[in-house]
């Protein structure tokens, strides 16, 4: 029941997988972008970064849809009109104190419900009455900061950048709106939280837009009920035969958990079971 918290943070969980990758013998090349994948006829035949080109049969691809046509240098004819989801301002902040009423995940709700989606999806403006989700992941593991200090960050829902703010006005917004954020959470009972800040970092829909996230949201395809289950982009690539999606714009969804269960999914397109690309029933391995 309820949900659980890897000891050394989040970063546990990737970092278990990777070991766990490599003990199966995979080779992991990090920190290297990739410019394009190669085709032929309707087969990836590598994947092209800044200084080498990897050959593959089947290739997993996690990046929002644009990202994947651009690297496959083509529009599908009809491409999907996605609606993606409002997108969000993270503080990060190492503090002197804590206060006790948080719990590990804390929401703190503001009162103008309606109005706040309105703002989110529709005039594309920043909440006026922001409700906010609170983490203090010291709570269940303390030494994610040193004695004496704790952890927490400030996730404040905001329009994505295709209604809202564009990427380069966040540069002047980002200070500003931080300290908003800050203020409100003083009224709301933390009192003295912004003297408290000994390290911070700001992420905002122009550091998403950055990582290349389409619209300036991690969170990819909104979870309309047009674009939700069955209905989500599928994870097989259109005109591909051995190419498959994972991550958060395919299905089951948005969230650590279900973007897990896309690798896992994407994984069973290649080893095994039904609809799976050519290369795994018959090509090079």
């Amino acid at each position: 029941a309820g949900v659980y918290f890897p000891r050394g943070g989040m970063h546990a969980l990737p970092r278990a997988m990777a070991g766990a990758a490599v003990d199966a013998g995979a080779d992991l090349r990090l920190g290297r972008d990739v410019t394009r994948l190669e085709r032929s006829g309707t087969r990836v035949t590598a994947v092209v970064t800044e200084h080498e080109r990897i050959p593959c049969d089947a290739v997993v691809l996690t990046p929002d849809l644009p990202v994947v046509h651009r690297l496959l240098g083509r529009r599908p004819r009809r491409p999907l009109a996605l609606r993606h989801a409002p997108s969000a301002v993270v503080l990060h902040a190492g503090t002197t104190r804590t206060w006790p009423h948080l719990a590990h995940h804390t929401l703190s709700f503001g009162a103008a419900w309606r109005r706040t989606f309105d703002e989110l999806t529709r005039t594309g403006t920043l909440m006026t009455d922001p409700s906010l989700l609170i983490t203090r992941p010291t709570a269940h593991d303390p030494t994610l900061a040193p004695e004496g200090r704790h952890l927490h960050y400030v996730l404040a829902p905001c329009p994505n950048t295709d209604i809202g703010p564009g990427a380069r006005a966040w540069n002047d917004l980002a200070p500003r709106y931080r300290d908003r954020l800050l203020a409100t959470l003083e009224r709301r009972g933390l009192t003295g939280i912004a003297a408290a800040v000994e390290q911070e970092c700001l992420v905002t829909p122009a550091d998403w837009t950055a990582q290349g996230h389409a619209a300036g949201t991690p969170f990819s395809v909104a979870h309309t009920l047009a674009q939700t289950g069955p209905f989500r982009p599928r994870n097989l690539v259109g005109g591909t035969d051995n190419a498959v999606l994972a991550g958060c714009g395919t299905t089951p969804g948005v969230g650590v958990p279900t973007v897990l269960l896309s690798g896992k999914l994407a994984a069973a397109r290649i080893t095994g079971g039904r609809a799976r690309p050519a290369a795994a029933r018959g090509g090079r391995r």
